[in-house]
């Protein structure tokens, strides 16, 4: 996987910094790749990657997203203007398969991306540019946002709209 540069690596931060903000706990880039785990006494632990990230902060607080068992969907869609950055995209779906009950393959298509990811740790999310959907009136080609999960789409997608939306718009 090429190096994010200093935009991705900022977007990233700033996507991890909101999913960490109701916690005890801070990350931070670390220099030689990774990430820099702190907790409120001074712990500090260094994770690899958003993978590695998110199971350190499941077993330090537990999960920051989590699909709700209750909600039995497979498919949901939020018709509404959305555009996210594909850097948020790729921090949420890490923390949403390995921070809380794997929700087997997750896909997220939004605003022209398309992201998929897997259970297996070591495969690293595929996002790219998603091909327009006419026929789906609240599909990327009219800014909604569609979340497909084995269980608790509904619930994802909820979760999703507010963490990924402009600061401006998450309130």
């Amino acid at each position: 996987m090429a190096p994010l540069g200093p935009g991705g690596t900022a977007a990233r931060h700033r996507a991890v910094r909101r999913l960490l903000a109701g916690t005890r706990l801070t990350a931070r880039p670390w220099p030689g790749g990774g990430w820099q785990l702190a907790d409120r006494a001074g712990r500090r632990r260094h994770c690899e990657g958003l993978d590695a990230l998110w199971t350190a902060v499941r077993a330090l607080s537990g999960p920051v997203i989590t699909p709700d068992p209750r909600d039995p969907t497979h498919l949901w869609s939020l018709p509404r203007p959305y555009t996210p950055d594909p850097h948020a995209l790729v921090v949420w779906t890490a923390a949403a398969l390995r921070a809380g009950p794997v929700p087997g393959v997750l896909t997220v298509r939004a605003a022209g991306w398309s992201l998929t990811a897997g259970p297996d740790p070591y495969s690293a999310p595929v996002l790219h540019h998603a091909e327009a959907d006419p026929a789906d009136p609240a599909g990327p080609a009219a800014g909604g946002l569609r979340v497909e999960a084995p269980w608790g789409a509904r619930a994802l997608a909820t979760h999703l709209a507010r963490v990924c939306a402009p600061p401006d718009v998450a309130g």
